[in-house]
Formats: structure tokens, C-alpha cells, sequence
């Protein structure tokens, strides 16, 4: 197993248990207690886990802390993008104009919108999402100017803001870090300010979340559950985070994992 999807599968292990001794660890991901303690560390100097004697924690305090890398972020709530990206490439209609935030979620929902072959013009901030729909003949391409996030494939900046302030698209597709009950939130002030705009952007708003980010905060906010039109995400979401969720949001969308 690759060193990246490792830590992907720790970090979701935390996130189901909050704290695991690198015994239990090992005993669910197959791999030795040496490779795991370095894996735990490596997680640790980065921020996103808390050390324990012979184990890790995942607190609160932690669950929207630093961004993951864009190599351990792709794998970690795999089935459930996957299957978030579908029910969400399901909204978009023939020739529509689609705003696609940047981020792992958003990137499987431009997979299976590529895959379904529907015609529409998308426009997007992140250079992995263009890559992925530039192999379609029916999707019309347009890309976000901006200086690159270091580390990943993210336009943000002036240029960025000031092209998609512009626009007036029919549906937007918007990640989010974290989500509480009544709103949103991401890791910088660049990510959130571009979010923003998404948000005025669209005639119709879009969150797209795995359940794993329900309910929790990051640093920065980007507006209230109240400015998006509905949210997808998968059907492992806890019942009474659901309830409360459809209290601030039109329509909430569940997802099968297992489809």
C-alpha cells in the first residue's frame, strides 16, 4: 500500500474512532506497528492527528484543522465521493453552464459528468478537474486564471476572483473543509473568498461534502448553510446531524455508498 493511501485509511479510521492504538491500527490495515508509528508521526508533525502512547487521537479541535495534501486527500473517502460525484453529476442538464469549485469532491463529480457524456460548458479553478474534462468532446472548457496553491492544483488569487465574478452560471458545485450546522468553512482566506463568489455566481448552489465533514469548523468561514440551494452527500451521515441539517438547507441529498 502507497505511503499516501496509508495515511488516507488512518486518517478515516480516526475520523470513524477518534483513538486507536497503532496494535488496532495494524490489525484493520494490514501493514507492520514500525510502518504505522512512522506513518503516525508523519501525520502528527503535520497536524492532523494527535500522538497517544501506542496509538493516535483524532480531537475535535483537529477534524478541520490543516489542509491534507492533495495525494492523501484523493483517497481518503473514496467510496463516498465516488458516489457523491454521481448523484451530483446527475443534476447537471444539457447545455447548462456549471461552476466547479476545486477540490476531491468536485473532482468526482466532473469524472462522472465526463463519463455520462452530457454537453455542457463547465468552468473551474482547479487544473486536475480541467484535465479530467478536457477528455470529453462534449463538455466546453473554460478555465480560471490565478496563481497556483503550492501543492496542489488550485487557481486562487485576484485573476481568479475577477473571472468568476463576472460569470453567471446556471448550477455551482461548491467543497467545503467543514461544515456545522449553519455553515461553512475551508483553510484559508484565499479558498473561502473564492467560494464566495461561487456562491453569488450561480443561479443554483450546490455543497458537496462527505459525512465525514459534518459537523465540524475550520479556520475560515465562506457564508451560512442557508446561501446553498442543496447539499449532497452520502448516506452514512449520523440521523441527528441530518435532521439538523435539512433545518437550514432546502434539500439534502443522501448518496448510497454502496451503490
Amino acid at each position: 500500500m502507497l505511503p499516501a493511501l496509508r495515511h488516507a485509511r488512518i486518517i478515516e479510521l480516526l475520523r470513524r474512532d477518534q483513538a486507536l492504538s497503532l496494535r488496532q491500527m495494524s490489525d484493520a490495515l494490514g501493514v507492520s506497528i514500525s510502518t504505522l508509528r512512522r506513518d503516525v508521526d508523519a501525520l502528527c508533525e503535520r497536524g492532523h492527528l494527535e500522538r497517544t502512547h501506542g496509538g493516535a487521537i483524532n480531537p475535535t479541535s483537529l477534524r478541520a484543522g490543516p489542509e491534507l495534501h492533495h495525494d492523501i486527500a484523493s483517497g481518503v473517502e473514496g467510496p463516498a465521493k465516488a458516489a457523491i460525484g454521481r448523484r451530483a453529476a446527475g443534476l447537471i442538464r444539457p447545455g447548462q453552464t456549471v461552476i466547479l469549485d476545486s477540490g476531491s469532491t468536485t473532482a468526482a463529480i466532473a469524472r462522472a459528468a465526463r463519463d455520462a457524456g452530457t454537453p455542457f460548458t463547465a468552468i473551474t479553478n482547479d487544473l486536475a478537474i480541467a484535465t479530467l474534462l478536457s477528455a470529453s468532446p462534449s463538455i466546453r472548457l473554460l478555465v480560471t486564471g490565478g496563481e497556483i496553491r503550492p501543492g496542489t492544483s488550485t487557481l486562487l488569487g485576484a485573476d481568479a476572483l475577477q473571472y468568476l465574478q463576472r460569470l453567471r452560471a446556471d448550477l455551482a458545485f461548491i467543497g467545503a473543509h467543514a461544515i456545522s450546522s449553519t455553515e461553512m468553512s475551508d483553510t484559508s482566506p484565499e479558498l473561502a473568498a473564492v467560494k464566495k463568489v461561487i456562491l453569488s455566481a450561480a443561479d443554483v448552489t450546490v455543497l458537496v461534502v462527505d459525512s465525514s465533514k459534518v459537523f465540524s469548523r475550520a479556520f475560515c468561514s465562506f457564508g451560512g448553510l442557508r446561501l446553498i440551494d442543496r447539499l449532497v452527500t452520502d448516506d452514512r451521515i449520523d440521523p441527528d446531524r441530518l435532521v439538523a441539517l435539512r433545518h437550514c438547507v432546502a434539500r439534502v441529498d443522501l448518496a448510497p455508498v454502496s451503490a
